[in-house]
């Protein structure tokens, strides 16, 4: 493992209220003990055992973690240093409306292992969870949540329901509203309710006839207003403001990113 001491970082986001952990345990034992929330997570580094609908488990790196919610178990390190895991706590009732599109709010998701080496899987799992933390957009923590959260529901056999028809005219209308609000701060919540659709399909079928999620859309928009303003003369400083970063660091990435030069070397 990197790490060489242990630590734990908690993160709260606004998006389902959902909880991030990041930590390493090396001395750590939890007792047996459930969670009100699905637990999700990775492993990524040591081994962590864990006792588990009555018998012993063992996960290592690459690992991915699905506990539903009020299952019974322990967490207690499975190497000589520990475990090091990334982990998110969701609420069932958000899950079933947002994920599920369950109007009801008693529908609990059993997965069928709490432990499954999926190294592609948890890669994933581990770059939206840093980008989660990171993440000042809201728009961007919404599509990151439920596109990860869509693929480790379905990999285990979840149904993630589908909506037919209106997709072109609804993903229209969310194209014209990102082009004349590109620079406020949207949610996928609220462009999702202009056109009468689940946030987490509004993500695909928007994929699906554009090449991009709605929020690298209107990061592509504003690099390009961003690119005008600095033909013009504009300073960095204001034109990061202008079209809606959070900060100059932040335009300054996603505008590598997308032309492949600073916006200091584009402005010389």
């Amino acid at each position: 493992m990197a790490a060489t001491q242990d630590f734990v970082t908690f993160t709260r986001i606004p998006e389902g209220g959902a909880e991030l952990l990041s930590a390493r345990f090396s001395k750590q034992a939890f007792g047996r003990h459930c969670h009100d929330r699905y637990a999700l997570g990775v492993i990524s580094g040591g081994a962590e055992r864990m006792y588990y609908r009555g018998s012993n488990h063992l996960a290592g790196a690459g690992s991915v973690v699905t506990i539903s919610p009020g299952e019974i178990h322990d967490g207690l390190p499975g190497h000589e240093q520990g475990w090091m895991y990334r982990m998110l706590y969701l609420d069932p009732q958000w899950l079933n409306q947002t994920l599920f599109g369950h109007k009801g709010h008693e529908h609990i998701h059993l997965f069928t292992s709490a432990f499954e080496h999926l190294p592609p899987l948890a890669c994933t799992f581990l770059h939206h969870h840093q980008a989660l933390e990171q993440s000042p957009c809201s728009l961007e923590r919404e599509s990151l949540l439920l596109g990860l959260l869509s693929q480790v529901f379905e990999r285990s056999g979840a149904l993630i329901p589908a909506v037919i028809g209106r997709e072109r005219e609804a993903v229209q209308r969310v194209r014209s509203k990102l082009e004349a609000d590109f620079d406020q701060q949207l949610s996928l919540e609220h462009l999702a309710s202009l056109v009468g659709l689940e946030p987490l399909y509004l993500i695909r079928v928007f994929k699906n006839s554009v090449g991009i999620s709605p929020h690298s859309y209107q990061i592509q928009l504003r690099i390009a207003q961003v690119q005008r303003l600095l033909r013009a003369g504009a300073s960095i400083a204001d034109a990061s403001f202008t079209c809606g970063f959070f900060d100059q660091s932040h335009m300054t990435r996603a505008f590598k990113k997308v032309v492949g030069v600073t916006p200091g070397s584009f402005r010389a």
